[in-house]
């Protein structure tokens, strides 16, 4: 019975189990180069750790059925008894992982510290780790007539702490799956337990039908391994399934969100350089093309052109009509100048109604892109002066044009914007609808002004300016009083004209700190003069800008002003032009209102040479008409009608009569027969700083009434 035994030692049973150990092994290889790339998740070298050991196990069991000596039969027991204890830590690390909560940390450690302790035991064993005494038994009979080999022997001690070590671990996978279900991931978790479970039947057949019962049959234990390889095989797969669809999933989504950053990356460069209401270059962009056309010219050696058009009506257009008309006309412009511009060149549109036209760098002479310019800026001109139909409106806008040819020496592409805007500035201020070739004098006066500019903020800063006094007197040579002139003397440039200086205060807005500092020193030296007991007239007459008369606040401030000086409002003769009464008429009557009824003088200075209006000049609080000196410049030879109409005027309503600018006894006489009241200028003394006027003062009044007699001679 042995020899036929021996003869089918290696049978269907044998070959089963190294079908099972070569099985496994794939798959622990399968899933060791998907740990490998899987670098975030051990679960998968965990499990093909355990595949491993199982293929170890099935593979030793094999080699023990087919042994032919005991010694053969004790080293293959030996490697089943290794596999054995290292699949323990194996199964806790990857149930571990699989289910997403490792065991403890010290358990875990004192587990595989026992498990390595245990295989070194195995390695040194005369049987085994499990077994302290082994021998050779009766051969198994398989029912188809295959014999395996069999030992027998004593458990060792170890051998009773491996069960109970790896009974506990299988409990607390258990407890692990089990727990997996309760936390709804129901399908991963029945796979475990499912698999556990065969597992623990197989086990459990070892355990009663082998060992308890003493059936003389083999353990099938190694037959119930591919079962749990096959089932969590599966969920590891169907995770990975998962785990591919969500990454396509996610790749997809980011291939959107991607999409929407790029889509919304040219979007925003598209904002950066284009203007959002009518889609040209804005400003930013405008100048790098500039650049480009400038270094290709630089390198070409040929020239190009800027033209800057700036609309002339459009802010009164705005204004009327709102918004809306506004940005529609801004559009309609924009169509029109990317219909007019040559097809080479760019338009662009720099902010508010400014737009530029960049012309390419096309022509061998400086002159004959000049000449190209200016023939491009006649077509807008022609273009923009005709009638825009805007809903139902048929509104007329115009343009002033700024034309800069470049390269110019150094220029970067903002000074050749610059000096195009500097030739826009000459355009606008020669009456507009008008085209202006940048030259360098221009430069020139711009930088003059810009100088010119800030010597006035630090005059204002130092108290760098100063008064004169021009003495007011009567037909009698008795002084009535003294107009305040302001004077700067410029550091570099000398005495600057207030026919200069003035119109750049009023443009800057300094123009209201300037006149604030006049009436400071007015007052100042109106105090100062009553102190000494000077006879000036009692009134000094200060010139007060349109610009000030805008300010709402203009007459309470000058009010608080003079009063905190020490000073009667009377004791002020505030000097206006017409030209503060060409705005908002209403805002300016009030204005001279709220003046008059704090006790100030006022005096319309220059009346006759603007917009003069009879019923607008009886509306006003004015108590004195000042004529113009063109008009006094005409009595030399013979009565101006003109002087006369005007003094009649100011008397019918109620006015003190002023002339200004007279220099000649014959016009003392026509203005006396006339009927003036007071007069100004060179024949009665020139305008004097305040020492001077002040030695001017006591002389006169050491002198008596000489001079006032000097004065009426002719008369």
């Amino acid at each position: 019975m042995v020899d036929v035994a021996s003869s089918l030692s290696f049978g269907y049973f044998t070959v089963t189990l190294i079908a099972i150990a070569a099985l496994t092994f794939g798959a622990g290889l399968q899933f060791l180069v998907i740990g490998v790339r899987e670098r975030n998740d051990y679960t998968y070298v965990a499990f093909s750790a355990l595949c491993g050991c199982i293929a170890v196990l099935a593979f030793g069991n094999a080699m023990m059925n087919a042994a032919s000596t005991l010694t053969s039969a004790i080293l293959a027991l030996r490697i089943v008894a290794g596999a054995a204890v290292l699949a323990v830590p194996a199964m806790a690390i990857f149930v571990g992982c699989y289910t997403a909560r490792p065991m403890n940390r010290r358990v875990l450690t004192i587990l595989f510290l026992v498990s390595a302790a245990m295989f070194l035991i195995n390695l040194g064993a005369p049987c085994s780790v499990f077994d302290s005494e082994l021998h050779e038994g009766q051969p198994i009979i398989l029912p188809w007539g295959e014999a395996l080999f069999a030992i027998e022997g004593t458990p060792s001690t170890l051998e009773q702490v491996f069960r109970w070590l790896s009974s506990a671990v299988f409990v607390w996978a258990l407890y692990r799956a089990g727990r997996q279900i309760m936390d709804g991931q129901r399908l991963r978790g029945a796979m475990l337990g499912f698999a556990l479970s065969v597992q623990f039947l197989a086990l459990l057949w070892g355990f009663i039908v082998v060992d308890v019962l003493n059936t003389h049959l083999p353990s099938i234990d190694s037959f119930a391994f591919p079962m749990f390889v096959l089932v969590m095989g599966l969920s590891l797969g169907d995770q990975m399934h998962r785990n591919w669809l969500q990454l396509s999933r996610t790749a997809s989504a980011l291939e959107n969100e991607v999409d929407v950053r790029r889509k919304a990356e040219l979007d925003l460069r598209h904002a950066a350089y284009h203007d959002a209401l009518t889609g040209l270059p804005n400003r930013l962009r405008t100048l790098y093309t500039l650049a480009e056309l400038l270094a290709e010219a630089k390198q070409r050696t040929q020239y190009g052109a800027v033209l800057m058009i700036d609309l002339d009506n459009f802010k009164t257009i705005n204004d009327s009509l709102g918004h809306q008309v506004g940005d529609r006309v801004l559009e309609t412009i924009a169509d029109s100048l990317l219909m007019v511009a040559p097809g080479s060149s760019s338009v662009g549109r720099l902010e508010g109604d400014e737009f530029v036209i960049l012309l390419d760098t096309s022509d061998e002479r400086a002159e004959d892109a000049a000449v190209r310019a200016l023939r491009v800026a006649e077509q807008v001109l022609e273009r923009l002066v005709a009638p825009l139909a805007i809903d139902n409106r048929v509104l007329g806008v115009g343009a002033s044009i700024g034309v800069a040819v470049f390269p110019h020496e150094d220029s970067s592409a903002a000074d050749v914007l610059r000096c195009a805007d500097i030739a826009l500035f000459r355009a606008k201020s020669a009456g507009r609808n008008a085209t202006r070739l940048f030259m360098p004098q221009m430069q020139r006066d711009a930088d003059a002004r810009l100088e010119l500019e800030r010597g006035l903020r630090t005059a204002l800063e130092q108290k760098g300016f100063s008064l004169h006094f021009q003495p007011q007197v009567d037909m009698g040579g008795n002084v009535v009083g003294a107009e305040a002139l302001l004077r700067w003397s410029h550091p570099q440039l000398g005495t600057v004209s207030p026919a200069t200086f003035i119109p750049i205060a009023e443009e800057t807005g300094l123009i209201n700190a300037i006149g604030s500092w006049v009436i400071d020193e007015a007052c100042r030296h109106i105090q100062a003069w009553r102190q000494s007991g000077l006879d000036f007239g009692g009134r000094i007459s200060v010139n007060v800008s349109a610009w000030q008369i805008a300010n709402p606040q203009f007459a309470a401030n000058i009010e608080a002003q003079v009063k905190s000086a020490g000073i009667e409002p009377g004791a002020l003769t505030l000097e206006l032009t017409e030209s503060a009464l060409l705005g908002d008429f209403d805002a300016a009557l009030h204005t001279l209102r709220q003046l008059s009824s704090s006790g100030f003088r006022l005096s319309l200075d220059d009346f006759g040479t603007g917009y003069s209006s009879l019923a607008y000049l009886q509306q006003l609080p004015l108590e004195e008409l000042k004529i113009d000196r063109s008009f006094i410049s005409t009595l030399e030879d013979s009565t101006d009608p003109l002087a006369g109409f005007i003094i009649d005027v100011g008397h019918r309503l109620g006015m003190t009569t002023i002339a200004e600018g007279v220099e000649t006894r014959a016009q003392i006489t026509a203005l006396h027969s006339l009927g003036c009241d007071l007069v100004q200028g060179y024949l009665v003394c020139v305008p004097l700083a305040a020492d001077d006027f002040q030695q001017w003062l006591q002389q006169r009044m050491l002198n008596g009434e000489i001079a006032a007699a000097n004065l009426t001679t002719s008369n």
